[in-house]
Order: structure tokens, then C-alpha cells, then sequence
């Protein structure tokens, strides 16, 4: 899993700051404490080195140099995107696989190993063919026809 590097502005001080986007809060230089949920990414890259250029940039525009351009955040996300957020944070592996069963039940009403493959794909922690096996060992779905399961 790579990791994906940022460029925000403190909402406090008005500096460009580099970050880690897969973090929920940083610092800023300034003591501030940011939750990156209510600012705004205006740059990202897998690169470390392109990350120090464009914090160098963003400032330089901040200070009145060029323009910075943005990245549209998409407003709809993928729905098995979401269901992966959601059953990320939990630990208990047969609750995470149980919310991902009531979730694509949900926005199913039926699923199959491709709809499992896909958020197990997001999360990177248990294979689709072992949370059905382990989901129907504990009775937490059904098969409703060949291949189509539906959670209890």
C-alpha cells in the first residue's frame, strides 16, 4: 500500500503544511491542531519529493506568487468504498465482516463473492472466500440462491 501525501493550508496561520493523507489530525507548525476532515487537500502525490516541491509552491502562491491549482474531491463516493470505511475501524474480525454482510445487503439486497471481493480489496485484511466461510460458520448470512447471500 503506497502512501499518499497531501497539501493543506492551516486554517490558523495560513501556511501550506505536508501531510500524510491517511492521517485524521496533524499539527501545524503554529501548535495548531488540524482535523483533516474539515480541511481542504489542494494537492496530492505518492512522491515525497514532489510533496516538499509543492508545499514550496503552495506558499509562494500563498504569499503572492502563482496560482495554486486544487484537486476536485469527487462529491459521491464509490459505495463500496464507503462500506469499507466503515468496517475499517473495527477490530473484532466476525463484527467487520458482519457490518460489510449488512451493508452490501443493504445496498444489494443480495451479494456475491465480486461485491465481497471488492471491499475486501479496500481493506487488505481478510480474503473474500474466508469472511463468506467464516460469515456462514456463524450464521451471520444466508444463501439465498447459488452464489447470492444476504445477511441475517
Amino acid at each position: 500500500m503506497t502512501l499518499k501525501y497531501g497539501v493543506m493550508v492551516c486554517p490558523k496561520c495560513g501556511m501550506a503544511k505536508g501531510i500524510e493523507s491517511n492521517k485524521k489530525t496533524t499539527t501545524c507548525q503554529c501548535g495548531r491542531e488540524i482535523v483533516m476532515s474539515r480541511v481542504k487537500i489542494m494537492f496530492l502525490t505518492d512522491s515525497p519529493l514532489e510533496l516538499a516541491d509543492s508545499v514550496a509552491k503552495a506558499n509562494a502562491s500563498l504569499r503572492g506568487g502563482e496560482q495554486l491549482l486544487t484537486e476536485k474531491k469527487s462529491r459521491k463516493k464509490d459505495p463500496y468504498f464507503r462500506i469499507a470505511e466503515r468496517a475499517k475501524p473495527i477490530k473484532d474480525p466476525i463484527e467487520r465482516m458482519r457490518v460489510i454482510a449488512r451493508e452490501l445487503t443493504e445496498l444489494k439486497s443480495g451479494f456475491s463473492l465480486e461485491d465481497v471481493r471488492k471491499v475486501a480489496a479496500m481493506l487488505g485484511k481478510d480474503s473474500p472466500e474466508d469472511i463468506i466461510a467464516r460469515l456462514q460458520e456463524h450464521n451471520l448470512i444466508y444463501e439465498t440462491e447459488e452464489g447470492t447471500y444476504k445477511a441475517v
